[in-house]
Order: C-alpha cells, then sequence, then structure tokens
C-alpha cells in the first residue's frame, strides 16, 4: 500500500471518527481556533459568547489586520449564530493575511458551516502542506467532502 493511500485511508477514518464526534456531540463543525489568551477565557455558553461578541469586535474594528483578532471574533459570530458575518470577518483578514494558515483554515470551516463546500475545500487545501499536514484541516476536508456526495475521496 503506497504512503499516499494510507495517507488517504487515515484521513478518511479521521473524518468518519470526527463526523461520529459531531453527530454525538450535537455539534456544527466549529473548532477550537483560538489564541492562548482568548482559550484562557473561552465562554461556555451562547450568552457568555454574546457578552464577549462586543470585545472581540471591538478588538478586531481597532486592528482589523491582526489575524488572531479575526479569528476570535469569528469565533464568536460562529457561536451566536451569525456564522454569515463570521465568514466576511474571515474572508477580509484572509485578504489581509494570505499566509497565516491559522486564519486560512478558520475561514475554510467557516465556509464549511454556510455550506460553501467547493470554496471550502479550496480554501481548505491552502491552510495547510502536504509535507505538514494539519490534520484537522483534513478532518474538515473530509467531512467537506462527505456533505458533497464525496465518499471516496472522504
Amino acid at each position: 500500500m503506497s504512503l499516499r493511500t494510507r495517507a488517504a485511508r487515515l484521513a478518511a477514518s479521521a473524518a468518519i471518527a470526527a463526523i461520529l464526534a459531531i453527530t454525538v456531540g450535537g455539534c456544527s463543525l466549529t473548532s477550537r481556533d483560538t489564541t492562548a489568551s482568548v482559550a484562557a477565557q473561552t465562554p461556555t455558553s451562547e450568552a457568555e459568547w454574546r457578552r464577549s461578541l462586543d470585545a472581540l469586535g471591538a478588538k478586531y474594528r481597532e486592528n482589523p489586520n491582526d489575524a488572531d483578532a479575526a479569528i476570535a471574533y469569528a469565533r464568536a459570530l460562529r457561536a451566536t449564530d451569525q456564522r454569515a458575518q463570521a465568514v466576511a470577518v474571515l474572508e477580509q483578514a484572509s485578504i489581509r493575511n494570505p499566509r497565516y494558515m491559522p486564519l486560512i483554515g478558520a475561514y475554510g470551516r467557516a465556509l464549511a458551516d454556510v455550506n460553501q463546500y467547493k470554496q471550502a475545500l479550496e480554501t481548505l487545501d491552502r491552510a495547510h502542506s502536504p509535507d505538514n499536514p494539519d490534520w484537522r484541516i483534513l478532518n474538515v476536508q473530509g467531512a467537506v467532502l462527505d456533505q458533497m456526495g464525496r465518499r471516496g475521496p472522504a
């Protein structure tokens, strides 16, 4: 079995595990794409997310070039069911920071959340490199492919 085939099977297995975890947990395609400072204070309920939304939005507007602020703000938007706004924030931030892989990954996941699967796959392909794969990104790619009905590549 070639290395590529084994990697594809591993990615598929991981994607299936991720889908099961999401299904069992009753969650949507979200991730823990925060900085350490935000992670230390991560809200746990929607009410807490709503309270933090203004502060995170202000921090992002203060410096829209700050990729980590954009990721944190978009995460809060997604947590409060404002997924389209999260996509817009991450799209603008990714234009400003086209090489920042955590941001590109967050943008791809946000696109998947709003069912823009083709664009999500294209974006997620740029979020990691074959010589340094990000298994979280590969999991989301597998889930997106599955949603598109492309179970073979998933």
